[in-house]
């Protein structure tokens, strides 16, 4: 027995050496292995590493703190079950008795141990604990027939009911040793004794190890007892005392912890941004602000913020910030996020108002007519504005014509335009260098007035009577039928210059065949000085009008002449008769005229004698252009024949 009771003891010392080589709680952080994770606080308890040696004791420990309150070396954060006090635990064990009977040899017992274990704290607990085992223990008795000791073999049962404190070293992760000291009773079969069944006091004084497996489930690597019983009998001591020795292991079921303490609170991290850097004076569009904030404990997060300048509205992580009114300069944003638990944090984005560079106007423009008509005046009215609101001031340029005006509407002259298109180029100037042009144009189109002044311009050809003007009379020889012609040319082309402001009057004077070709000449000469004379009395301007005199030169001839009697309308055919059959001298009075042309169109006078005047016979009157010729006067001219054509 006392061989027994010095193996336990030297098994116990050495396991509690081992035990203790573990990681206490204040090295041990679910794996983690940065440096200020598994650094030690300075008040917890620190158990050192066990010497390579195996019957070396570590240093002695420091005080041991209170881990609990410590999240990071918290038994409850890094699943370290054997720091943690069970309200209940149950054992169930298979064991091992090395029974005593002192007078006589010893036995083996095996059985099956069951306790229940009620925690009173950390340290102590109470244990109650029923056990069973059954023996064979072989014993010599007297045969009656040959009166000798022969063996026998007898085999019985015995329980244990005990109960007592225990005492737990929970200062490890996973290994829980303890001490316990245990009273009650035993009961053993007659085979125990040798006499009838019995009970007896029991007692049992020991310890063991835990092994925590999980939370709820525990290896106990052994437990360790001295039994003592006080069984008597004839296959028993005398004295009526066992020093028996028990040793089991099993499995302990633990439930009932006490609850977990609460999490430390982290502090949640947060940054702010902008959505744009810098904002232009005068703005109202606010800036998105966002705060990126997490939280290591997945709290709900609140935000408030503050601004120096402007106001934010938001109350989440994107918010608003309106700079409305703002000055230029730099403004701070400011948001503070909030957990709920005591954890804030803050960050800031800074937004600039910038002055806001000068943007150039917008401007169209368009005529409020058109087309119009060569000499019409038209508005150039344009619409304008700046978006910085600028005045502005107007300025115009055109291609042709004239413009004036320097507001938002111009006038356009286009008095002198020949038809046509005309750029006009219409310029908004805010004063601070924006400057923007935009274009229209006009169209000049000839107005109906023209082709009827021209149409009638046409029509103007002047006849004289024979050999007028003369030398002594420059300023005669103009009938009143001529006259009229001339009255309405000059009032024609009064108006025509109006639209064509650069058209001359060609006037060309003739002279029929009759005379000399240098009397013709000069004769055709005074006609065209004449008529001009005349025109520039009645306010045609002399620049406007350009002489030739081509005597006897480009005479119609009497086919010609013909050709225009039977087209001219306003002949009846009795008069057109009379007239051909007059035709010689109706082809001298024909050239004796001066052809009126329009320089613009190249157009000439339609030829044709006023045959319905009533100075018509003196227009086809012959007989003063011979007297001419030779100077002196003939009373009765004699007839000629026709000239040749």
């Amino acid at each position: 027995m006392r061989k027994w009771m010095v193996f336990v003891a030297m098994g116990v010392l050495l396991a509690l050496p081992l035990c203790a080589q573990q990681k206490d709680a204040g090295t041990a952080n679910n794996g983690k292995g940065t440096d200020s994770t598994n650094a030690v606080p300075g008040g917890e308890f620190n158990i050192a590493p066990a010497s390579p040696t195996l019957f070396a004791m570590p240093a002695p420990p420091a005080k041991p703190a209170d881990v609990f309150s410590d999240w990071s070396n918290n038994p409850w954060n890094r699943h370290a079950w054997g720091q943690l006090t069970p309200r209940f635990e149950v054992a169930g064990m298979f064991s091992y008795i090395n029974f005593c009977p002192c007078t006589l040899r010893n036995f083996n017992e095996l059985g099956a141990t069951g306790s229940l274990a009620y925690n009173v704290n950390r340290w102590v607990g109470i244990v109650g604990e029923v056990g069973t085992y059954r023996f064979d223990r072989q014993v010599f008795v007297l045969d009656p027939t040959t009166n000798t000791q022969v063996p026998a073999t007898f085999s019985g049962n015995m329980q244990t009911y005990l109960f007592g404190p225990r005492l737990n070293l929970r200062r490890f992760d996973h290994f829980v040793p303890f001490a316990e000291v245990l009273f009650g009773a035993a009961h053993a079969s007659s085979q125990m004794t040798g006499a009838s069944a019995q009970g007896s006091f029991a007692m049992a004084a020991g310890g063991g190890v835990d092994v925590v497996l999980i939370r709820y489930l525990t290896w106990r690597f052994f437990e360790a007892d001295y039994l003592m019983t006080n069984f008597s009998g004839p296959l028993l001591s005398p004295s009526a005392r066992q020093n028996n020795f028990r040793i089991g292991t099993g499995l302990v079921i633990r439930w009932a912890y006490p609850p977990a303490p609460p999490k430390p609170n982290h502090p949640p991290v947060a940054a702010c941004s902008a959505a744009q850097p810098s904002v232009y004076e005068g703005t109202t569009a606010p800036v998105a602000i966002h705060v990126n904030a997490t939280d290591a404990d997945n709290d709900a997060l609140t935000y408030t913020y503050s601004a120096t300048g402007g106001t934010v509205d938001g109350t989440g992580p994107d918010a608003r910030w309106n700079p409305s009114g703002l000055a230029i300069g730099n403004y701070t944003v400011n948001a503070k996020v909030d957990d709920g638990r005591g954890g804030t944090a803050s960050c800031a984005t800074d937004v600039a108002v910038a002055k806001r560079p000068n943007q150039p106007p917008v401007i169209s423009c368009a005529p409020d007519s058109n087309p119009i008509n060569a000499g019409q005046k038209v508005n150039i009215v344009s619409t304008a504005s700046d978006p910085d609101g600028d005045p502005l001031n107007f300025s115009y340029v055109t291609s042709g014509g004239q413009i004036s005006g320097t507001g938002p509407t111009a006038s356009f002259d286009s008095t002198g335009l020949a038809p046509g298109n005309y750029s006009i180029t219409c310029t908004a100037d805010d004063g601070r260098g924006g400057r923007t042009s935009a274009p229209t144009t006009v169209t000049v189109q000839e107005p109906p007035e023209i082709k009827q002044l021209e149409s009638r311009l046409s029509l103007h050809d002047i006849y004289f009577p024979t050999a007028q003007p003369t030398v002594a009379r420059p300023n005669g020889g103009i009938l009143p039928s001529q006259q009229k012609t001339l009255e309405a040319l000059v009032s024609d082309f009064a108006r025509y210059l109006t639209f064509r402001p650069d058209a001359h009057l060609i006037l060309a004077g003739h002279a029929d065949i009759r005379g000399t070709k240098e009397y013709n000449m000069k004769l055709s000469e005074r006609r065209v000085e004449r008529v001009k004379s005349y025109l520039v009395e009645h306010g045609v301007p002399a620049d406007h009008l350009d002489t030739k005199a081509l005597g006897e030169e480009h005479n119609m001839t009497a086919e010609e002449v013909k050709a225009l009697v039977e087209q001219d309308p306003t002949l009846t055919d009795e008069t057109r008769q009379k007239v051909l059959k007059n035709l010689p001298t109706i082809v001298l009075a024909n050239n004796r005229r001066v052809d009126v042309t329009l320089s613009t169109t190249g157009q000439q006078g339609v030829r044709g004698l006023p045959f319905n005047a009533e100075d018509a016979s003196t227009l086809i009157r012959r007989g003063v252009e011979e007297t001419k010729k030779t100077g002196k006067p003939a009373a009765k001219p004699a007839p000629k024949p026709a000239p040749k054509p």
